[in-house]
């Protein structure tokens, strides 16, 4: 949450400090999220609890009494099963949503800042240095600001690009913000290029040029996001509707964005399983030998939760890439960590407290081994 700060701080100075300009974009980000917070919070809680149960001495008096370990996994099931919902939920249709309103909201304050400098800005007989990245010039302009005389426009002092100077009798700007189509065409003009560290001036002159302000703007702002480009804001059912056209495609960028996109289905609807896997960690954890203290508890937790990430992310990657079925890629993480944290509840339920989990001398196939080799050896003493 925290690197992405820096996307609301760039909202923040862009269009400036408001409770629409803050609150807005912070919902848009967090919403992405959840479902990935929701596992992690589900973690902690399930952790906070059963420790509290252990340090009372209250989990003792429990299997004194004949309730176990197993039998508390049921109501901590049937919460898992609500986080998971709630955690799918979000990522099947709140994250999707999320990332198409984001990118909304930034198109329409574009707008809005796009339009304000043409009609308030836009001064004739002024050198404007901050018009999209250029300075621009015009002698006279007309009261409705569409049309230019006498115009003159170069790269900023800041801009990258090579540097030019474009001198043109008329300019004309057509389209409407609202629609997404402004453009600004000059007629019969002289461009003037000069190259990097040489005294080459080459000249080009010209009937039309055509410049697209709304996609200069939107490009230097924010990218090249988009509401039909970017398949991370189409929903599952759109998502999965597109995938066979994209793998029918001969082009190699729709071949990556296949892999892309039906990765992104498919970890929708797994990585929220990882509230099972987290909470049977959690409860295992959650009882300690008192001799450990609690920040044992706390740093196994976290190692679970780092090293789940990186798992899933790491299977992730690799469906992205084609190595693995994004299928694979997507639930064996899972099915792996929910064996793992069945088997930790299973060594915890059996074993006292005072004995680690990890030891691998309780292992039930090593107890077996032992055992069948340790016979000989008392029946000859």
């Amino acid at each position: 949450m925290v690197t992405q700060l820096v996307r609301i701080s760039e909202v923040l100075v862009t269009f400036g400090l408001s409770f629409e300009n803050l609150f807005l974009p912070f919902l848009f980000i967090l919403m992405p999220l959840i479902s990935y917070i929701v596992p992690i919070a589900l973690l902690f809680a399930v952790l906070l609890g059963f420790s509290r149960l252990s340090s009372d001495g209250e989990y003792s008096a429990m299997t004194a009494s004949g309730y176990s370990l197993k039998r508390a996994m049921l109501p901590i099931f049937f919460i898992a099963t609500a986080c998971y919902a709630l955690s799918l939920a979000t990522s099947v249709y709140f994250e999707p949503w999320a990332n198409r309103e984001r990118v909304t909201f930034y198109h329409r304050k574009v707008e809005t800042q796009l339009d304000n400098m043409l009609k308030y800005q836009m001064k004739q007989g002024v050198f404007q240095d901050d018009f999209l990245g250029y300075v621009l010039y015009a002698e006279k302009i007309s009261p409705d600001h569409t049309h230019l005389e006498n115009v003159m426009m170069a790269p900023g002092k800041d801009s990258q690009k090579e540097h030019f100077t474009l001198l043109a009798p008329t300019a004309t700007i057509e389209g409407a913000v609202a629609t997404g189509d402004l453009r600004m065409n000059f007629s019969y003009g002289i461009i003037y290029t000069v190259k990097p560290d040489t005294p080459e001036v080459s000249v080009m002159k010209f009937k039309q040029m055509d410049l697209d302000l709304f996609r200069i703007l939107r490009e230097q702002k924010f990218g090249n996001d988009s509401e039909e480009d970017d398949f991370r804001n189409q929903g599952s059912l759109d998502l999965w509707r597109s995938l066979p056209k994209l793998k029918a495609s001969s082009n190699p960028k729709d071949k990556d964005l296949y892999l892309k996109s039906l990765t992104l289905f498919h970890q929708r609807i797994s990585f929220p399983f990882s509230c099972f896997a987290f909470s049977f960690f959690a409860m295992v954890f959650g009882i300690q030998d008192e001799r450990r203290g609690k920040n044992y508890a706390y740093l196994l937790v976290s190692a679970v939760m780092i090293i789940g990430y990186v798992f899933i992310m790491w299977f992730r990657n690799l469906s992205e890439k084609g190595e693995v079925t994004a299928a694979l890629g997507a639930w064996l993480p899972q099915i792996i960590m929910l064996i793992l944290s069945l088997f930790m509840v299973y060594q915890r339920n059996r074993l006292p407290a005072s004995e680690s989990v990890f030891d691998y001398r309780h292992f039930p196939f090593f107890e077996r081994y032992t055992r069948s080799h340790a016979k000989p050896a008392q029946l000859r003493k």
